[in-house]
């Protein structure tokens, strides 16, 4: 016998448990990476046992998106985890203090990471595209400029729809287009 340890058959997978939801992470990741399908209001909420829907604020995917940025910069010999974490965390707390002040309803700052840190997957394919090519400054420069505005589009639309503001989608772009600035030059330069 186990000597007193009980059997884990009756356990929810560990998975389950941390509340990370794998077939949410992809869909969100293929939704990120398809700027030309819609976003539905399904993706950035869930459900809860009760019935109500609740802002989703899955953290995994995003952080695990960083990771992937941090790797791609790692292979150009850039240490820069710092750098990532830092202006993404400073990012979002400013882009939550903004994007508050503009909605009647509010967001919730976990919900504004989440939609900016899955959005930043764009930068990722950036970041590794100038790791094995190494294009002239001005091919590089409107590649980064596609890549943000690429970026700025997505997550625009995921924090209109979130906020339900939706005729302030230029004013939510601006500075979701100069957070995203950063994180090119970072990936770039």
């Amino acid at each position: 016998g186990g000597g007193g340890i009980m059997g884990f058959d009756d356990e929810p997978p560990l998975l389950e448990e941390l509340g990370i939801d794998l077939g949410k992470i992809v869909a969100r990741t293929v939704s990120v990476l398809n700027p030309l399908r819609s976003v539905s209001m399904d993706m950035l909420t869930t459900r809860t046992q009760d019935g109500r829907d609740e802002p989703d604020s899955d953290m995994a995917g995003p952080v695990l998106v960083a990771l992937l940025l941090g790797a791609a910069m790692l292979l150009r010999g850039k240490v820069h985890f710092g750098y990532i974490y830092g202006v993404g965390g400073v990012g979002c707390v400013s882009l939550w203090l903004v994007l508050t002040l503009m909605s009647e309803r509010g967001l919730d700052i976990w919900q504004t990471a989440s939609i900016l840190g899955y959005c930043l997957l764009p930068m990722v394919l950036l970041a590794f595209f100038s790791v094995f090519f190494s294009p002239t400054g001005a091919v590089m420069a409107l590649l980064a400029a596609a890549v943000i505005g690429w970026c700025t589009w997505r997550a625009s639309e995921m924090l209109v729809l979130s906020m339900g503001v939706h005729n302030e989608r230029a004013l939510v772009a601006y500075p979701v287009a100069l957070f995203y600035t950063c994180f090119a030059l970072l990936a770039v330069f």
